[in-house]
């Protein structure tokens, strides 16, 4: 596979230019494109990799979910571009996301309400129907015009029945509660956590605290962002036939409810009550609807008022601006110049495939590394082979590039070029082969040190 930006310019599927790539997503990128008609959409190019069925199944549910808080899925399909087979999918467009807003400032009550109260309606949309979502969190949290929404491309379908403990759909679930409870925390914050102490707005102090902790769900949540609201009194007999205060005086035939008085002792002339004008309720207004501001700059211009700066203060401003700048682009160098130890790691990388793995009865050589723990072998003769998958490339210098930086950023996942049939695709794997317990371990140690969220376990067996 080329570089994804290689590809803008370019058409799939006789319809979609991709005309700007967004961003990457490890096996994955997001480009702006039209739905054939001109109209902008989004679109989402994931290299398939035996795995094709499975997300063009997990697509066409969430296309027919059509929930408003759900990003819409237009259109989906498979195609191949450069021999590199790929699946597509067409999305609306969004104008931002949660965590761009909250790299700036946080939320009100009133804005995180209206955050909760969609994200619970999707989540909702998705656990009916036995789906789970997995990546609830601010950037998969988006703004399209004045209506929060949640991405739904990257759902996926609970397993009906699993040896693992941890694939169990209650389990699956509650998480999602829980990542969903997180974000509102962060949008409250700015963190993770609530330091010691301190306290959220009602009712978000119960929401948080319960649906990190599990005890809630989204039942629980839901009730709490939408108590039942409490009816006014009906008005009295005396506020229904009172006249107001400039009215003339009522006749004494006129019968009128007089409410200190009993019905017994009551006498025609304390009968007779004075007229007061009741204060008319003021009718409830409507909430103002909240959204996500699609630039951070536009609520700072309302909020805070620029201060002209003496001449002596802009000079020194100037000076810290300049060596700001030469100290950011020295450590842009730093990091993005190949250094002689990357480029040698590039040129050694060895790459493993399938024959590879497969024991060798010759005898060793000296100083030879010890090998890997080697994965049972079943009962049928084949040896179970189980590798996690970060990266995909057609070319086998791009997958050890990757490894070569991966490896200087994180040696502790031991990143290795793997082909299963000794040419492309070459993928990028990490903590080499390995049991399927441990290799889904291993999935989340990666995830959590920060290689993308898509990354999967394939089980590559053996003779």
């Amino acid at each position: 596979m080329q570089l994804w930006t290689d590809y803008e310019g370019r058409t799939i599927a006789e319809n979609y230019p991709l005309d700007k790539l967004l961003r990457p997503e490890g096996r994955s990128a997001f480009f702006s494109t039209s739905n054939g008609t001109g109209t902008p959409a989004v679109i989402r190019l994931i290299e398939a990799h035996f795995d094709e069925s499975e997300i063009l199944n997990r697509w066409r549910v969430v296309a027919e979910i059509n929930q408003i808080n759900l990003v819409n899925l237009k259109k989906y399909g498979q195609t191949t571009l450069d021999e590199t087979p790929l699946v597509y999918a067409v999305m609306e467009t969004t104008e931002a996301d949660l965590a761009e807003v909250l790299a700036d400032r946080a939320l009100t009550p009133e804005e995180t309400r209206q955050v909760a109260t969609s994200l619970v309606a999707a989540l909702e949309a998705l656990h009916s129907r036995n789906l789970v979502h997995e990546h609830v969190e601010p950037a998969n949290v988006l703004a399209a015009g004045e209506v929060v929404k949640l991405r739904s491309d990257c759902i996926r379908e609970v397993p009906d029945s699993s040896d693992d403990p941890q694939q169990d759909g209650k389990i699956l679930k509650a998480r999602d509660v829980h990542d969903l409870a997180l974000v509102l925390l962060q949008s409250l914050t700015q963190q993770r956590t609530l330091p010691s102490g301190s306290s959220l707005p009602a009712p978000f102090d119960n929401i948080v605290r319960n649906g990190i902790s599990g005890v809630w769900g989204l039942p629980q949540i839901a009730a709490a962002l939408n108590p039942t609201s409490i009816r006014p009194p009906a008005p009295t007999r005396q506020q229904l036939t009172a006249e107001p205060a400039t009215a003339p005086t009522i006749p004494p035939s006129r019968p009128t409810l007089d409410t200190k008085a009993s019905p017994q002792n009551a006498s025609p002339s304390k009968a007779i009550a004075e007229p007061i004008a009741p204060t008319p309720p003021k009718p409830p207004q409507r909430p103002t609807p909240i959204t996500i501001p699609t630039e951070a700059r536009d609520v700072r211009h309302r909020i805070v008022r620029p201060v002209e700066l003496a001449p002596q203060q802009r000079k020194s401003l100037w000076i810290a601006a300049a060596i700001g700048a030469l100290f950011l682009a020295f450590l842009l160098w730093h990091f993005l110049s190949p250094s002689a130890t990357t480029q040698s790691a590039v040129a050694t990388q060895p790459i493993t495939t399938l024959a590879a793995t497969q024991p060798d009865n010759s005898a060793p050589a000296a100083e030879t590394p010890a090998p890997p723990p080697t994965p049972a072998a079943s009962s049928t003769g084949m040896r179970d082979q189980w590798r996690v998958v970060a990266y995909t490339y057609n070319h086998q210098d791009q997958a050890q590039k990757k490894a070569a930086t991966i490896a200087k950023r994180h040696p502790s996942l031991n990143p290795e070029v793997f082909t299963p049939n000794g040419h492309a695709p070459y993928l990028v794997t990490v903590g080499g082969p390995m049991t399927r317990d441990e290799a889904n371990a291993f999935k989340q140690k990666a995830r959590a040190d920060g290689l993308p969220r898509d990354i999967y376990t394939q089980n590559y067996t053996t003779r």
